[in-house]
Formats: structure tokens, sequence, C-alpha cells
């Protein structure tokens, strides 16, 4: 553990669209002594006074999140920085506790998973908090608006430390959010509307709802691949001749099963290997959080809601039904966005084969820089 409250390691170029930003790397004591290791990007001219911390979702993330996307190897964060960056904005990624980068496919970090697996949202909340107190006071970010990022499970984090109002935050950006708490959405994603939206993607040709075999038959071979080249006879386990929610929903179910079994009996090694990266104490203490559906209605600072239509990790009939609400409760400053044909991701990784920023993610960083 280290005893001082923060290092700086000053990095003096990082180049994103074709100009110099600077990219500190720090290391921040949380409320317990933890210390949660960060990158602040600040544009090199033209700073507009506004700083974007991106909160994680569920699971380790590093403040670089490398992946791989085919050949490619990419550093998901770099991508944010340097489009917040060129906007005249500072953004700030950071490293989820028990978590360090590393050069190792698929994931490139290392986690200390016994630790990991007490992780819980109420100290991910603080460590936020801690990590905001920590940016106030660093002068070149005295007089900023604090804009919070959260992208799927991490948008409940983010709102939750909004509505405790122990630090600033001046904005919401929420993506991908779920309007449920993280079990509700498991338990959602195994309903099989999750597979079928995917499915819509590929196969629904006249897009009403369900998929008959010509439809599938004539499906492009890569999509048929992304189903392990099932026959139709095959995914059609009900055997009414059509391809709807019912037939993964019976599909999923022993797996549903078995995810639940793991909660009931604790097994964060089951659900460590076999579902995602989290803890049995992540997805249990989630049910005590008030879910994004009553809570944003609570608040009066600016939030903005980006959603895709075909996002198969949080509903958008959620969202929808959030944005009547707000209508009907004429809360102004709430704003929904929801993009056709669009996924969780806002398409991220058509940004990363074509160098080409896709609409959804494009109107988040046109409406953070005219905030």
């Amino acid at each position: 553990m280290r005893n001082i409250k923060f290092t700086y390691l000053l990095f003096l170029f990082a180049v994103f669209h074709f100009h110099a930003d600077a990219q500190i790397i720090m290391h921040i004591q949380s409320f317990d002594g933890e210390v949660i290791e960060g990158r602040l990007n600040i544009p090199s001219d033209n700073f507009k006074q506004k700083i974007v911390i991106d909160v994680p979702g569920s699971g380790p993330f590093t403040y670089e999140t490398k992946r791989k996307l085919g050949r490619k190897v990419f550093n998901y964060h770099d991508y944010f920085a340097g489009e917040f960056n060129k906007r005249g904005m500072a953004y700030f990624s950071y490293s989820t506790r028990y978590t360090e980068p590393d050069s190792a496919p698929p994931h490139f970090d290392r986690v200390n998973k016994e630790k990991f697996y007490n992780y819980r949202p109420a100290v991910k909340i603080k460590d936020l908090e801690e990590i905001i107190k920590f940016l106030q006071k660093d002068q070149r970010l005295a007089n900023c608006e604090f804009i919070l990022l959260g992208w799927s499970s991490g948008s409940i984090i983010a709102s939750e430390v909004a509505n405790r109002e122990l630090v600033p935050v001046d904005a919401l950006f929420l993506a991908g959010a779920p309007s449920d708490d993280v079990y509700s959405t498991i338990l959602w994603q195994h309903s099989g509307e999750s597979s079928m939206i995917n499915m819509r993607r590929f196969f629904d040709s006249d897009q009403d709802g369900i998929i008959q075999p010509e439809e599938y038959e004539n499906g492009h071979p890569s999509a048929k691949a992304r189903v392990g080249g099932a026959k139709f006879e095959q995914l059609d386990i009900n055997h009414d001749s059509v391809l709807t929610t019912e037939d993964f929903r019976i599909k999923l179910k022993p797996r549903l099963q078995k995810i639940r079994s793991a909660i009931e009996e604790n097994n964060s090694d089951w659900i460590w290997n076999n579902f995602f990266r989290v803890g049995v104490p992540w997805i249990t203490d989630h049910r005590e959080l008030e879910p994004n559906k009553t809570r944003l209605l609570k608040l009066d600072i600016p939030v903005h809601i980006f959603h895709g239509s075909d996002d198969a990790n949080a509903p958008v009939e959620d969202i929808l039904a959030l944005e009547k609400k707000a209508k009907d409760l004429k809360k102004s400053n709430l704003h929904f966005y929801i993009f056709q044909q669009s996924n969780h991701s806002l398409d991220f990784p058509v940004w990363v084969l074509s160098d080409s920023i896709p609409h959804g993610l494009k109107t988040l960083f046109d409406t953070a820089e005219k905030l």
C-alpha cells in the first residue's frame, strides 16, 4: 500500500488526431487507503474547463481498457480521450480496484480475483467520490464542470454519486443504461428478448418481430456463424415453425438456473468463469440500490441518456418508458437520444475498424461540447 496521497507520472506527448495533449498517470488514495490508478488527458489548447470522467461498468477495467478486435489491438479510452481533447475537454479514466494493465489478451489486465470478488457497488461509489475530490484539488481543473460518463451499470454508479450530492456533479451522460437493477437486467437478458434483438438484426428481413424459415436460410453465412451454424430446426425449440422470444427463453433456461444457483450459493468462481467477471456480492448488492428508473427522476442537473434501439444488454423499452414518465412529470432536465439499429456500445467497433465515429457517439460528443 502506498503511503503517499498521490504520485504523478507525466508523459509529455500523446498524439490523438494529430495534436499533442498531456497524459498524466495518477495514483489516488481512496477512503480506505486503497489506491486507484487513473489517467488524466488534458487538451493542449482551447481548454473549455470541462472534464469528463468515465465510470466503468461491471467487471475489471483499466484506465486504458486495451482490447483486440479482429487483428487490431487498441486502447478503448484513447478514442474517447482523443475526441474529447480535440473538442477542448479533459478526460479521466481509471482502473477498477485490484486491477492493473497487462499485455496478455483477451482482457489485457491483471486482477486480484479474491479481492475483486468482494468489490461492491457501495465501494465503487465511494471510490468515484474520492476521485472527484482529488481532481477538484488539481489547479488545472479548479474551475471545471464535472461530467460523469456512465456506460451500462456504470450509469447506476454515476447517477447514485450525483444523487448523494457529496461531491459536485454538473451533468450526467449515460449510455446503454439499465433502467432496473443488475439482477433484473440479468433476468431480462435470459428471457429470450435479448437473443431476439441480436437475431432480428441479421434475419428478420420483413421486420415483423419473428423469423421465418426462409428468412433464416437466406441470412448471410457470417450471421449464421454467430449461432454456431445451427440449422433452423435446432433453434426452433418449441417446433412452431418460427423463431421467437420463446425459443430462446427455453434455450437459456438451464443457463439461467445455473446463474441463480451460483448466486444463491455465493459461488463467485462459477460466476467469474462461466458468466462474467464479477463476484456474487456485486450482483446481490445492486439489488439494494435504487434503480435508474426512479432515481433519475429525482435529479435536477442535466441528464443526457443515449441508447441504441438494438441494445441487447439493456432494453430500450425501459428507456422509452422512462422518457414518457419524465415528460409526464415535466422533467425538462432529462434528455433522451434513441439511435435506430444501434447497439449497446452505440456501435463503437465501427469507429475502431473504419476510423469513422458512429452517429450515436458523435451525438454524445457534440452534446458534451455544447453543454
